[in-house]
């Protein structure tokens, strides 16, 4: 059940029902024509959505060129509200279909030519409640970044952890991410990056901190926090994790929070 977050944004993207571009600096995915990202054989769930607008429009959708219709979603959150929950919904044990092989499009309804970003959670099988209850962590660590983004660009963040871990091998079973900006809040999306595992990068969208590097803003729900045991989501205590960020503007503070649970 591992899986992906992909992320589609652009700043002036045309008014109306109109396509997104595929993220920028996307490696892990192919990018086809700019608007397109070809999604892997294996992926056939939709698992989570996320869309964030500086006017929020009618819907968001996914399209795929033999889904019999589109992938349609009412939920978007405005780019200047802290609470990423509002504009995220999950499907976990009851996904919706995809395509694996296809292209994947975001399309928003967009009221005015502003900003928008939409991502979406894809993996290879439904992620049920008897998964997440079977996860028995054993370690928490947090970790912080100050990397600047290269703005509607997925950027590499190296984390300096508090902590070492014990010698072993860990694998990822929660995760949480803020950034700070100075001025008005922006969407963000953070995926995990380990170095030498180029599989698989799950993520969340990125809540705003209260200021660089402090307690998350107080909000309803991280999104997806706690994840199934993925055992192609592991790294040894000596590789530790780093982060990718996508956000629209040159953010330059993160924080990471992850739940570990040791698997050798």
């Amino acid at each position: 059940m591992p899986f992906d977050i992909i992320g589609f944004l652009e700043a002036t993207p045309g008014t109306g029902l109109v396509n997104l571009a595929g993220a920028l600096g996307e490696n892990l995915y192919r990018v086809a024509n700019g608007d397109d990202i070809i999604n892997k054989v294996e992926n056939k769930f939709l698992l989570g959505a996320f869309a964030a607008a500086v006017s929020t429009g009618q819907d968001y959708r996914l399209r795929q060129p033999t889904l019999p219709i589109d992938h349609q979603f009412h939920k978007i959150m405005l780019e200047a509200d802290p609470d990423p929950i509002q504009g995220y919904e999950h499907f976990f044990g009851r996904p919706l279909p995809l395509i694996g092989g296809e292209k994947v499009n975001a399309l928003i309804t967009n009221a005015t030519d502003e900003s928008a970003l939409v991502a979406f959670i894809i993996g290879n099988a439904p992620i049920t409640k008897g998964m997440l209850d079977a996860v028995r962590p054993t370690h928490i660590i947090r970790g912080y970044g100050d990397t600047t983004l290269t703005a509607k660009t997925w950027t590499t963040v190296t984390v300096t952890w508090d902590q070492d871990l014990p010698k072993g091998e860990y694998a990822i079973v929660g995760l949480k991410a803020g950034h700070y900006i100075a001025a008005a809040p922006l969407a963000t999306l953070a995926r995990v990056l380990i170095p030498g595992n180029n599989s698989w990068r799950p993520g969340v969208p990125s809540a705003l901190m209260e200021a660089d590097h402090e307690e998350f803003q107080s909000i309803t729900a991280m999104p997806f926090s706690k994840f199934p045991l993925m055992r192609q989501v592991t790294f040894p205590h000596t590789n530790m994790p780093n982060m990718e960020y996508l956000s629209n503007a040159a953010i330059t503070d993160e924080t990471v929070e992850m739940l570990l649970q040791k698997v050798g």
